[in-house]
């Protein structure tokens, strides 16, 4: 592309030539062009002149070094064996691999069938121990070894938590009863609930503490511990009524004493 100096120099220098032509004066009709000397005529001549040359140098030059236009250069060709994406050979009927389950958490109190959940199953009655399975213990507190729930047909379900110690058991009861308000000193079929007492459990083997109350859920909860066995027994009824659980309490609730072959079997730490 011709520059706009190589243009400039071009018309100035043609424009020059053209004075040094027209310089010896003309007239066309009413226009004319006024006699200029010989010397300015001269210089006016070179000047164009070479400045004309000038112009046609520098259009030359900038044509040469501006190439022709050509067909884009082709790069590499790629060697198909090396971008080419391996084959994958995929049987139609091969079936997809099925999708992997989450793993499940490990539970916090011990496994069913532990040495300690079997020494506590030992304390729950005989009729309804096979309904039973270990649960997690850690809402129950540090000093708590095992924890069993029992499902007994007619709706009600029984907990059975194993304390290391009385103290231990005691605190936990505590606990309980303070988030409750009792307005009558024992539990009866005739009495409302939010009663609590002291009993004597089976033939004066050991006294507790029973509370009754009306749980969130709507349904009759009593708690009662065994001092002797260190256990605390949570129980609540649906749709069982509240004196047909309490009958269930005094007849067959437990815990009861371990017989002696399951004495013999823990003291020698059978499983």
């Amino acid at each position: 592309m011709p520059t706009s100096a190589s243009i400039i120099l071009f018309v100035f220098g043609g424009l020059m030539v053209l004075i040094s032509l027209l310089g010896s004066g003309f007239a066309v009709r009413e226009i004319s062009f006024p006699r200029i000397s010989p010397l300015i005529r001269s210089t006016a001549a070179l000047l164009g002149a070479g400045l004309v040359a000038t112009s046609i140098v520098f259009l030359v030059t900038q044509e040469k070094k501006e190439p022709a236009p050509g067909p884009p250069t082709a790069g590499p060709v790629p060697d198909p064996a090396r971008t080419s994406p391996p084959t994958v050979s995929v049987s139609p009927t091969a079936p997809a691999p099925p999708a992997t389950a989450p793993p499940r958490p490990a539970p916090t109190g011990p496994p069913d069938g532990g040495a300690q959940t079997q020494t506590l199953l030992t304390h729950v009655p005989s009729g309804f121990r096979s309904g039973c399975r270990a649960v997690d213990r850690s809402r129950y507190g540090a000093s708590v070894t095992a924890v069993v729930e029992c499902r007994l047909t007619g709706g009600v379900t029984a907990v059975y938590a194993q304390f290391t110690d009385v103290s231990g058991m005691n605190t936990r009861l505590g606990e309980i009863m303070s988030r409750e308000t009792f307005t009558h000193s024992g539990c009866g079929a005739s009495t409302p609930l939010n009663g609590r007492q002291r009993f004597v459990v089976g033939n004066n083997r050991s006294e507790g503490t029973l509370i009754c109350f009306q749980g969130d859920d709507g349904d009759p909860h009593i708690i009662w511990s065994d001092e002797s066995l260190a256990i605390m027994t949570e129980a609540q009824s649906a749709p069982v009524s509240y004196g047909d659980l309490l009958d269930w309490w005094r007849k067959s609730a437990g815990p009861v004493p371990a017989t002696p072959d399951e004495a013999a079997q823990n003291a020698g730490g059978t499983t």
